[in-house]
């Protein structure tokens, strides 16, 4: 799930495109709900969670889509991707024009701070400019629902990532949606559990003004209380305006005073990981906690190299963006839909690749071969 152009939007006032988030700041440290995890499968759960663990630990090979598109995909079309203003975004209408070229068609990337207000004037402009197709991320209908109608009726497709609005009435595609997001949490609970021989106590940190993480949360709890009904779960959640400030503060403040916990669950492991490792160092926390989390930057990556985290979910932009490509031909191509999940990754000091110190990498190596073949390209 993308939210790295997240936290940006929201600063920009952008709260529509997260559903209503509550961006407002908070007092203190949030909700705190400790206690044990409800039912589950005892034994069996942890051998059940070391299998999903070790799965989820060796890189996937597949992209995971495999039925062609068996239709000519006509060329000569435009994407435009209206880019949220921040590197990953930036870096994602790359992805997108190489995907396009591999389509043999066109992409233009218009940039923009994220705010509703940009967002619609971008979207306008790619109406204006004969755009065949406009991709945005983590959209929300309402906050654009005039330019949807205005694409429909125009005949233009429109696709996007990590929202929490259902496909139909304007939106042709919704890749790594809130499937997606439950997915992860399941899997990040069996780490937690296989790597603690289920004898964690966790702390989950988790920022509720993103609606799409909420999948997420809600999942790695119900799956962490099935496969370890007594492993401790406690949560608190960040305010977009702790977020590159006090974050880290927060969290060992909880630390200090739940001595128990051993594991850290972050639901943005960029956005609120960033100074934490340092923090449990000052702290004398460092060798007693571990961390895990989800999506995460170079820098996200050098922390997990040097071992201050335990395990990271990243963030396959590259399948994402070619996945909604995807769905735009066989679209244009009038061929049956098909979805699939990005595929998931735990990425560990062990078997973390090199470039992952540098920037964005694909998940799956051969991904751009396996959509070509797909397309008939």
């Amino acid at each position: 799930m993308s939210i790295n152009g997240l936290r940006n939007r929201a600063y920009k006032g952008a709260a529509v495109l997260v559903l209503g988030a509550a961006l407002a700041a908070t007092a203190g440290c949030g909700s705190d709900s400790s206690g044990s995890a409800a039912a589950g499968g005892g034994g069996a759960g942890v051998a059940q969670a070391l299998a999903l663990a070790q799965k989820s630990t060796t890189r996937p090979t597949s992209i995971g889509l495999t039925k062609p598109i068996g239709k000519p995909v006509p060329s000569g079309k435009k994407v435009v991707f209206i880019s949220c203003g921040v590197a990953a975004c930036e870096a994602q209408g790359d992805i997108i024009k190489q995907g396009a070229a591999d389509l043999g068609w066109s992409a233009q990337t218009i940039g923009t701070d994220g705010s509703p207000e940009q967002l619609q004037n971008a979207f306008e402009t790619a109406l204006r400019d004969g755009a065949d197709a406009i991709v945005l991320n983590a959209v929300n209908r309402a906050s654009v629902a005039k330019q949807l109608e205005k694409a429909k009726q125009q005949g233009v497709a429109f696709v996007t990532s990590s929202s929490v609005d259902k496909t139909g009435d304007g939106i042709l595609a919704n890749v790594a949606g809130t499937q997606n997001s439950a997915k992860i949490g399941e899997n990040m609970a069996a780490q937690i559990v296989a790597d603690s021989h289920g004898k964690a106590n966790t702390l989950y940190v988790n920022i509720s003004a993103f609606q799409i993480l909420q999948a997420l949360g809600d999942q790695f709890k119900s799956s962490y209380a099935k496969y370890c009904p007594d492993c401790q779960y406690g949560s608190i959640d960040i305010p977009i305006t702790a977020l590159g400030k006090d974050a880290p503060d927060r969290i060992v403040s909880y630390l200090r005073s739940h001595p128990q916990v051993n594991y850290v669950v972050l639901s943005v492991s960029n956005a609120l990981g960033s100074g934490l490792p340092a923090a449990l160092r000052a702290a004398g926390l460092a060798d007693k906690v571990k961390i895990v989390g989800q999506s995460g930057d170079s820098q996200t990556f050098q922390d997990l190299q040097a071992k201050s985290y335990n395990s990271i979910v990243p963030y396959d932009y590259y399948t994402v963006d070619y996945l909604m490509l995807d769905a735009l031909a066989r679209h244009f191509a009038g061929a049956k839909p098909q979805s699939a999940l990005p595929p998931l990754w735990i990425v560990t000091p062990n078997n973390m690749p090199a470039e992952a110190t540098k920037g964005l990498f694909p998940v799956v190596a051969s991904y751009r071969d396996e959509f070509k073949k797909l397309w008939g390209k």
